[in-house]
């Protein structure tokens, strides 16, 4: 199962004592609103930025743990990451499109930053996680190495999750 889902402050169908760990990470900036808002936002195919975020913050939490590196962080970092709060669809003047790719990692970093506590390490994966597509530098932590490597992985998945049966196996059993 790729997409994480909470349900009754646990991550469903993963380790309990891993699914706690994130969750202790985690269970303050969920009762969030402002990362609630995320919700309301779709980011890949048909998943919501939140959902994106959770998923990039579960397997970059899973990540920098296997790593030895700071999971709490990579976690944290991983679930306001995307907290730009606009749909970049709409092509927002400056803001989607093309320039969605560009600025949404300092406009995630000035909200996450306006509304939360960050570490330096959480700053800096979240500034620097659309790497090599930014110009804001090379991800220096492994932590951010985590949540910029998982970012890609999760969309892919996000973006091909539905359509893999409609493209690739729907056309073979027709060929």
């Amino acid at each position: 199962m790729f997409q994480i889902e909470i349900r009754n402050g646990e991550v469903v169908g993963k380790n309990k004592k891993l699914s706690k760990e994130y969750m202790s990470y985690v269970r303050d900036l969920l009762a969030s609103p402002v990362v609630q808002r995320m919700g309301d936002f779709i980011q890949h195919g048909s998943t919501t930025t939140l959902d994106h975020c959770l998923n990039v913050s579960y397997y970059s939490f899973l990540t920098a743990k296997k790593w030895g590196a700071d999971a709490k962080a990579a976690a944290r970092a991983g679930l306001l990451h995307d907290l730009f709060l606009y749909d970049w669809h709409e092509r927002p003047i400056g803001k989607g499109g093309f320039y969605h790719s560009i600025f949404h990692p300092r406009v995630a970093l000035e909200n996450a930053t306006r509304h939360f506590e960050l570490t330096e390490t959480e700053r800096e994966a979240i500034l620097r996680h659309m790497f090599p597509y930014t110009l804001d530098g090379f991800p220096q932590s492994k932590e951010a190495w985590a949540v910029t490597m998982m970012d890609k992985y999760c969309c892919v998945m996000e973006t091909v999750s539905g359509r893999v049966e409609e493209y690739v196996i729907k056309p073979a059993i027709s060929a």
